[in-house]
C-alpha cells in the first residue's frame, strides 16, 4: 500500500521537523498567520489549500479569523494542528 504523503513521512524520517523547527516558527510566525503565510513557513509541507479542506472538514487549526476573503490563524493553533498533523503521518 502506498503511503498519502511520502514527502511528509520522508522529512519526519530524515529528522527536519525536530522541537527546534516549532520553536522557530513560534518566534518568527506573526500573532496571526495567513494561510498563504503558513504554507511558506513550512517550506510548502502544508499548503494553503490543504489548510482550506481541512477548515470545511472542521479539522483544521482551532482558531481562526476571515477577513473578506482571506483567512487566518492564531500562531499558537497554526503549530498546534500542524504539531498533531506531523504526528499523525509519524505514527503510521
Amino acid at each position: 500500500m502506498q503511503q498519502k504523503f511520502p514527502h511528509i513521512v520522508s522529512v519526519l524520517a530524515q529528522g527536519f521537523v525536530t522541537e527546534d523547527f516549532f520553536k522557530t516558527l513560534e518566534r518568527e510566525l506573526p500573532p496571526m498567520v495567513s494561510r498563504a503565510e503558513a504554507s511558506r513557513a513550512t517550506g510548502g509541507l502544508i499548503s494553503a489549500k490543504t489548510l482550506s479542506n481541512n477548515d470545511a472538514l472542521h479539522i483544521g487549526p482551532s482558531e481562526k479569523i476571515r477577513i473578506g476573503s482571506k483567512v487566518g490563524y492564531t500562531r499558537e493553533s497554526f503549530i498546534a494542528y500542524l504539531r498533531s498533523k506531523l504526528e499523525t503521518y509519524a505514527l503510521q
